[in-house]
């Protein structure tokens, strides 16, 4: 099977192309999803048919020899003279009544004197599809007995071991040193006693594996923040150890609960075992180490649940240790291990897509957010208190190239196609896009996100990225919006709502108007350029990206001429003024029309109509009362030369338009 797009190989289960990430469809997904079940059984039997086939044959040989005694036996019972129910004896078989030997197999039946052969029994098919059993309660009631069972023991047993040094501590039973060797020794009994029963029942060994693991780090973590039995550097040592262990042995044994159980113990171990006092440097670098055995294991397993337990705990432990212990002073360690977490769970949730070359499933690219905004929301706050909102400018910008730099890792490696690749290269524009207000404010802003806008839209037609695409058409239309509804009255103190009226004069801001004017205009008419050309499959509108966007470019022109002409009147020459606008759109209309006409596009000729007749009404009912006799004058000369010529184009492409309607009826 091969892609229909890029004919590469199908072969893993995906919805996509991991090459040109071409989308199959939800319905060869299904087939696709039965054909590599199929494939899997198939491999596993072939990997068995060599063992599978010796069995057959021994089988088979017991079965014969087996079949043979039978027979003897059988033979025996035929030669022996038979009785009557009277107990009279029967008459001796003659020749043709003897009855053959006849070597017995699975669906052979023995003639018997006197009687009728029975019918050979059919076998029954090799594969049966048996409907699958209800569960009774008996397996409902083994279920919570094996499992359940075992899981809230094992982790009552971890705080029973959690309380006993916290209560042994209190009441002076045992010394420091033999209360953390207990533990120790605990914690040991678990992982011998675990690996032994793993051999036999393995759910029940792993389980107090996982227990073990727990008990040594609530032992580690006890030996140096309560009993301070060892200096920060050798119990960070311990730990580490205890962590490699941890990821060792859940790769080793391929279990994901054993790590998860790990896990549970090692974020509870500073929860049960607190003092009360802040110990801020020792928290935040267990709670790293952590956090780098689960980035370990990530890169071998797919075990989505640990990553999202690991993030969890993670920040609740930090919003905890934040409520309750952060001030000013601590803004340094604060911030720096909060942006290590951030590293962390930037890479864990695709180190593994990575490694594999494999689609995602949307789930760790819904960590991947998360993560990415709750760092930047804790940065925020903390650097908004401390040295002002403009530099968290330098938050943003490292989050966006940290996002850069691992998209330009998985395209160097040709992994494109990946949707990890399209989530880090949008949310490094999208992290650039929050950089802009944050250092820049009023009209600028619009500058630079017109420009991100269509940097996006260049990089997704590139990619062929729909998602992309639909990312910079909103941010296109948003930054318009902006500028129309924000940047004219709050920065230019233009009120277009007004009769686009200046306040401050013509001259006003006009540098930074023109700049921000023709840098909007050049990027909407850039996107639709693009869009044009771009793959149908990624664009948004079923008629076509790019006649929206021309179309967001013609009223965005029109509404912008309209302001500069407008307003410039005002300061200048207010009693011409309006009729400078009616000016204005009837060359706005013949330009419309000519367009329309040079590349026979009905709807341009239409607008351009729709135009004409509101200049038409405009003149009459607006213009012959409030504009002076000589503008009025030049304004209606103006139009009425319009409308002849419009007209006089009409003459000399009607049979153009009579063609192209023609043709337009026939494909309808």
């Amino acid at each position: 099977m091969n892609c229909p797009k890029c004919t590469t190989p199908i072969e893993s289960l995906g919805k996509y192309c991991v090459k040109c990430g071409h989308d199959f469809g939800s319905e060869n997904y299904n087939k696709l999803f039965i054909y590599f079940e199929l494939k899997k059984e198939f491999d596993h039997l072939g990997a068995i048919r060599g063992e599978f086939a010796s069995s057959l044959t021994n089988l088979d040989k017991r079965m014969r020899d087996y079949g043979n005694l039978i027979n003897l036996d059988l033979a025996k019972i035929a030669g022996a003279p038979q009785q009557s129910p009277q107990s009279q004896p029967a008459p001796k078989p003659g020749p043709e009544q003897t009855a053959p030997i006849v070597a017995a197999g699975p669906a052979t039946a023995i003639a018997r004197p006197g009687t009728i052969e029975p019918r050979p029994v059919a076998p029954e098919p090799a594969f049966t599809s048996a409907p699958a059993p209800k569960r009774s309660s008996s397996e409902f009631e083994i279920q919570m007995g094996q499992k359940w069972l075992l899981i809230v023991g094992i982790l009552t047993m971890v705080f029973g071991v959690g309380y006993f040094l916290k209560y042994s501590f209190d009441q002076g039973w045992v010394g420091p040193e033999g209360r953390v060797a207990l533990a120790y020794v605990w914690g040991i009994v678990f992982l011998v006693a675990g690996d032994q029963f793993r051999k036999k029942i393995e759910r029940f060994g792993l389980s107090l594996i996982g227990g073990g693991i727990a008990v040594l780090y609530f032992s580690a973590f006890a030996a140096f923040q309560i009993y301070h039995l060892f200096d920060q550097t050798a119990s960070f040592a311990i730990m580490v150890m205890i962590t490699a262990l941890a990821c060792a042995l859940s790769i080793r044994y391929d279990n994901k609960w054993l790590a998860v159980l790990g896990l549970v113990g090692g974020f509870l171990t500073p929860v049960l075992l607190t003092t009360g006092q802040d110990n801020q440097i020792a928290l935040m670098t267990y709670m790293t180490i952590l956090n780098l055995g689960l980035l370990g294991i990530a890169f071998y397993k797919k075990w989505d649940l640990l990553n999202t337990l690991g993030f969890i705990f993670t920040y609740l432990l930090y919003a905890a240790w934040y409520g309750q212990h952060y001030a000013a002073p601590k803004f340094w360690p604060a911030i720096l291990f909060l942006n290590v977490f951030f590293l962390i769970y930037a890479f864990v949730p695709f180190t593994y897509q990575v490694r594999k070359a494999e689609r995602s499933d949307g789930r760790e690219l819904a960590l991947m957010g998360a993560n990415a905004f709750v760092a930047f929301g804790y940065c925020y706050a903390m650097i908004e208190h401390v040295y002002g909102v403009a530099w968290v400018s330098i938050i943003t910008v490292s989050y966006a190239c940290v996002f850069l730099g691992m998209a330009t890792y998985l395209y160097q490696r040709g992994l494109q196609s990946l949707d990890v690749f399209v989530v880090m290269l949008a949310k490094a524009m999208l992290f650039l896009i929050i950089t802009v207000p944050v250092l820049f404010s009023n009209h600028w802003i619009t500058v630079f996100w017109s420009a991100q806008a269509f940097a996006i839209i260049w990089m997704a037609v590139k990619l062929e990225r729909r998602s992309l695409f639909g990312g910079g058409y909103v941010l296109l239309v948003i930054t318009v919006l902006k500028f129309l509804l924000h940047d004219y009255e709050h920065t230019f103190q233009m009120h277009l709502i007004n009769g686009f009226s200046i306040y401050s004069g013509y001259t006003y801001l006009i540098l930074e108007r023109s700049i921000t004017t023709a840098l909007l205009l050049s990027s909407v008419l850039a996107s639709a350029l693009l869009a044009k050309h771009a793959p149908a499959a990624i664009q948004w509108s079923e008629k076509g990206d790019a006649r929206v966007l021309f179309t967001i470019f013609g009223v965005l022109l029109f509404i912008t001429l309209t302001a500069e002409v407008a307003s410039c009147f005002q300061t200048y020459l207010p009693q011409a003024r309006f009729a400078a606008v009616s000016v204005l759109w009837t060359l706005f209309s013949v330009v419309l029309m000519l367009m329309g006409f040079r590349r026979n596009i009905v709807t341009l000729r239409k607008i351009s109509f729709g135009l004409f007749l509101v200049v038409v009404l405009k003149v009459f009912l607006f213009d012959m009362a409030n504009v002076s006799t000589p503008y009025r004058i030049i304004s209606f000369i103006i139009l009425g030369l319009m409308l002849v010529g419009t007209s006089y184009l009409y003459y000399q492409h009607k049979d153009k338009i009579m063609s192209a309607l023609a043709d337009t009826e026939k494909q309808e």
